[in-house]
């Protein structure tokens, strides 16, 4: 995985699809893009600066397009809502400017915000 660019809120990435990320048919593997969905969630909301990003409490993805082996697939993962215990994030899922895949990824955040303001007293 190669990170575009990120800001506070924003991710964006990038990731070739290799022999390791098909499922049995040469397509990309759902279970795969759920974990892109999971990973480039949490890393929308680490860029808010908290330390770690909580735990998983919903996660969804709709698979819109089929990829296969030697795709560039690019991800844009950003935080629709950061709350006081939850937060709440999109993912869509790119190759070659046509969107594959978009899921949402729900987090419970609570303890990471309690973490952070400690951290910015001390």
């Amino acid at each position: 995985m190669n990170l575009l660019s990120a800001e506070a809120g924003r991710v964006r990435g990038e990731v070739e699809i290799t022999k390791d990320y098909l499922n049995a048919i040469g397509g990309t593997h759902g279970g795969w893009l759920s974990t892109l969905v999971d990973v480039g969630g949490s890393l929308a909301i680490a860029s808010h600066g908290l330390k770690t990003t909580g735990v998983s409490t919903d996660l969804s993805v709709s698979f819109l397009a089929p990829s296969g082996e030697g795709s560039n697939i690019v991800f844009d993962a950003q935080v629709l809502k950061l709350g006081r215990t939850l937060a709440y994030t999109r993912v869509d899922i790119f190759n070659n400017d046509k969107m594959i895949a978009t899921g949402s990824h729900t987090k419970f955040i609570a303890r990471e915000q309690e973490r952070a303001a400690k951290d910015a007293k001390e």
